[in-house]
């Protein structure tokens, strides 16, 4: 018998009640140091650019996760018979200093094949990183999105607040797909009839080499201090020139 493979994570971490509520022939479970082989590059490249990564690349890359212990929990979801990856997910865990030293969640790189959409693993996948959460004592997840996926997390439990920004370094390649003007948003109110114990929610700004867009970014609060918010007002759209005079006018001020 052969020994079992290395994975990113124990096992230990995935419910079986999620497991169970997958169609048949499909596993919910840690990525493994075999999965390269397996299409997990196939899969991602349905998120964004994934670039070319050698297989040793990808062992190294593993490892070198793989010893930070607690950190990274890289989920996939197998297609048994063809033996490939058809979704994955990651909840990478913070560790902090406030709140008495706590941790924090967030999850990336959520992706579904597309030949297996209407199968609801995207659910599955947000289920099973909001598992891992509860498990490790993560007090609040997070992620960021699209608006166009905005009700999708909220589904999962996941709302909007406040302002998350982003700079992308050494010209990241994903930089030239960003707009030619900014969104401004203000922070929407926490919606109540989530049925979690959220408080806590967060909108996305990425700014990227001069242009700058505002996504949803929402957040999983285990913590019940919710507190207040005041409602947003309606979107607006401001050019780059117009947003850098308005700039420059506050400043001579």
């Amino acid at each position: 018998m052969s020994p079992p493979l290395p994975t990113l994570f124990s096992a230990t971490l995935i419910s079986s009640t999620i497991q169970s509520q997958l169609p048949e022939g499909y596993i919910l479970r840690p990525l493994e140091i075999t999965d390269y082989s397996k299409g997990f590059y196939d899969c991602l490249a349905g998120l964004t650019a994934v670039g070319k990564v050698s297989e040793q690349s990808f062992r190294e890359t593993f490892e070198q996760m793989r010893r930070c212990e607690g950190v990274y929990h890289i989920v996939v979801i197998e297609e048994l018979r063809e033996r490939r990856i058809v979704a994955t997910g990651t909840l990478i865990v913070e560790q902090k200093f406030l709140r008495g030293c706590a941790k924090a969640g967030h999850i990336e790189d959520i992706v579904v094949h597309d030949s297996q959409r209407g199968k609801k693993f995207g659910i599955r996948l947000i289920d099973q990183l909001k598992h891992i959460g509860t498990m490790v004592g993560c007090y609040k997840l997070l992620l960021t999105c699209s608006e166009s996926n905005e009700a999708f997390y909220e589904k999962s439990g996941f709302v909007r607040k406040d302002l998350h920004m982003a700079v992308y370094l050494n010209n990241d390649s994903s930089a030239s797909s960003a707009p030619d003007s900014v969104a401004v948003v203000a922070a929407a109110p926490i919606a109540t009839a989530v049925p979690t114990t959220s408080s806590e929610a967060t909108t996305s700004t990425a700014a990227v080499l001069g242009a700058a867009t505002i996504n949803s970014n929402s957040i999983v609060n285990n913590n019940n201090n919710s507190q207040a918010d005041t409602p947003a007002p309606k979107a607006r759209t401001v050019s780059i020139e117009a947003l850098s005079a308005s700039m420059e006018s506050i400043m001579v001020k």
